[in-house]
């Protein structure tokens, strides 16, 4: 199959550096691997009986973040699936598609070009104004692959693989269909209104009053001493390549061509720092390079001068005595590289070190378990005014305290809704009947009780035009559930190990 970048953007090529070229070749000759930033052949994991790589692992990563960046939905939500947060999501990319691309060639399920093409020019990253922009595929190609290691074959294979999902997708949801009354129960449980009030209980005020004496804070102490640690500090270097004030300014090509010329000169000298023996600051001064050296700081608390740098903290933690100095990091408006000056080991802190860390997590503990009293008391409270006629905000004001109500809204539009807690609190409001109260839901600040004043439904003839509507969205949902558990099942049986990294 011919490269579509290639089809597209032929006279890239011409405007590539030779440095970053050259660049490319000593990346994956391993200079790079070999930082640790990059990973390199320690083994994390096995399927099929096959090895992963930390190599093979961060490139999938270095995919998941380029899908990621250019929208690439149809790809990255099927593998991902229902992922609960960050670390999931990129495992059950990386994962899944170790999985999916080994499915599929048994299957045989290959893209034509017209498809590849066709799919391509789809790219959310690579439209402007609802068609496709050439330029922004030949800008994604120059500006953020070569920090990711990668060439634009890279976009081929995330838009081949994206076509495949949705081919196995068709195949395995072929006889997938929603029956009349499971389509209007849908309908009719996402658009239903909900007429819901949040009575909420903080745990701010109960901590505070909490007295905790120094015995007590002793004995917590003295229990889990070991638990009680000063962050690492580091400090480093930083050799900024970034655009002047005037070039900031710059739009499309020019733009592309100075950020171009920064990232060729940013990986020049990073390979001039790749030893250890390097002196960091003067090569920096032969590459006429601006040096800025950070105080010392923790990944929580990173100096500012990491601030306009992607993962600048993440990598500084990573420099070890072997590797001081960074591959380039990318920022928004130039490049870095980083080299480690010094580092201050955590450390067990003392008792009155961790004496304020102590305590508060003794109020915030006792105070947990006096919310849960105090809630049960307010609950109480309410539903006693409640049954006696009393409406919710004044039942609430009885127990002294506030009901919030919430704008009335469907499940469809709930995306519109800015409460906080807002999927707690729908999680807790569908199991509630008109006139129910919930029973009391903890959050990170205390908590809430739910009152459902009113469900408002949908009339029969917008039912009927609705379900018409949202079949098609509905049908495809459910076709890819049953993707889902077609891939939960085939990564069960793909013998997936994963290994206990050395230290």
């Amino acid at each position: 199959m011919p490269n579509l970048f290639h089809k597209y953007q032929q006279p890239i090529w011409i405007v590539l550096t030779i440095g970053v070229i050259a660049s490319f070749i000593l990346f994956w000759n391993g200079s790079m691997i070999s930082h640790g930033v990059l990973g390199g052949t320690e083994r994390v994991g096995a399927i099929y009986g096959r090895p992963i790589t930390d190599t093979d692992f961060i490139q999938q990563a270095h995919k998941f973040q380029i899908a990621m960046m250019l929208q690439m939905n149809g790809l990255v939500q099927p593998l991902v699936g229902s992922a609960q947060n960050q670390d999931e999501a990129l495992q059950n990319f990386v994962f899944n598609s170790y999985v999916f691309n080994h499915e599929a060639d048994a299957l045989q399920i290959y893209p034509t070009d017209a498809e590849m093409q066709d799919a391509l020019s789809q790219v959310p990253g690579f439209q402007t104004d609802g068609r496709f922009d050439p330029a922004k595929l030949t800008e994604f190609v120059q500006d953020r692959l070569p920090p990711l290691g990668f060439t634009d074959s890279v976009i081929d294979d995330l838009v081949r693989e994206q076509v495949r999902i949705q081919k196995v997708i068709q195949v395995i949801g072929a006889t997938v269909d929603l029956s009349p009354a499971e389509l209007q129960n849908r309908y009719l449980a996402e658009n239903e209104k909900m007429d819901i009030s949040v009575v909420r209980l903080s745990t701010s005020d109960l901590e505070k009053s909490i007295a905790v004496s120094d015995a007590d804070a002793q004995k917590e102490y003295d229990a889990h001493k070991e638990t009680y640690q000063s962050p690492e500090e580091r400090k480093v270097s930083v050799a900024s390549f970034e655009l002047t004030d005037a070039q900031k300014a710059l739009k499309g090509r020019d733009r592309t061509d100075a950020l171009q010329k920064l990232s060729g000169d940013s990986w020049n000298f990073a390979q001039s720092v790749v030893d250890k023996s390097a002196n960091f600051a003067d090569e920096a001064k032969k590459a006429g390079v601006t040096v800025t050296t950070t105080g010392l700081f923790s990944q929580q608390q990173p100096d500012p001068a990491l601030a306009n740098m992607t993962d600048g903290a993440t990598t500084a933690f990573k420099l070890t005595a072997d590797y001081p100095s960074s591959d380039v990091v990318q920022g928004n408006n130039g490049y870095y590289v980083l080299h480690l000056e010094g580092a201050v080991p955590s450390r067990q802190l003392d008792f009155e070190e961790a004496k304020p860390q102590v305590i508060a997590e003794i109020q915030k503990d006792r105070a947990a378990q006096l919310m849960q009293t105090r809630a049960t008391d307010v609950r109480n409270q309410i539903q006693a005014g409640l049954t006696g006629g009393k409406s919710i905000e004044d039942a609430a004001a009885a127990a002294g305290l506030k009901a919030e109500e919430i704008p009335p809204f469907a499940l469809a539009d709930a995306s519109k809704v800015d409460v906080p807690d807002l999927q707690s609190i729908i999680q807790s409001a569908v199991a509630l009947g008109k006139g129910q109260l919930s029973d009391f839901e903890s959050t990170d600040a205390g908590g809430y009780i739910l009152y459902m004043k009113n469900r408002e439904p949908v009339s029969p003839d917008m039912a009927k035009i609705g379900e018409m509507l949202v079949r098609d969205q509905f049908a495809g949902q459910k076709r890819v559930a049953a993707f889902l558990e077609w891939l939960r099942l085939r990564r069960e049986a793909a013998r997936l190990q994963l290994f206990q990294r050395s230290a």
